[in-house]
């Protein structure tokens, strides 16, 4: 059985919940990535991914690995063509850590 205390700590840490996730520190600058020659595909999602696997290198080595999660990241957004049957996707964000 749950006591007042109990009850009390509980509410607390369900109200602080959404102050922790939305605490997140972004960087200024938007990273861009892309998918190299040699990995532009013939499936758009393909291409994304790997325009994103760029994007998280190019933030890590600038900013540290605690920066380089795509899904932390805010202002996201793709640029891809096709050339010929071939996809080239450009991957942009502002990197943020948690």
């Amino acid at each position: 059985m749950m006591t007042k205390t109990m009850i009390a700590v509980a509410a607390a840490a369900m109200l602080a919940l959404p102050v922790a996730a939305s605490a997140k520190q972004c960087h200024g600058t938007a990273y861009e990535g892309s998918n190299a020659p040699i990995l532009t595909g013939r499936y758009q999602d393909v291409a994304k991914d790997a325009a994103v696997i760029s994007w998280g290198t190019a933030v890590s080595v600038s900013l540290g690995i605690r920066y380089a999660n795509w899904e932390n990241a805010v202002d996201k957004g793709f640029t891809c063509e096709r050339r010929g049957r071939l996809y080239k996707c450009y991957a942009r964000a502002r990197p943020c850590r948690p």
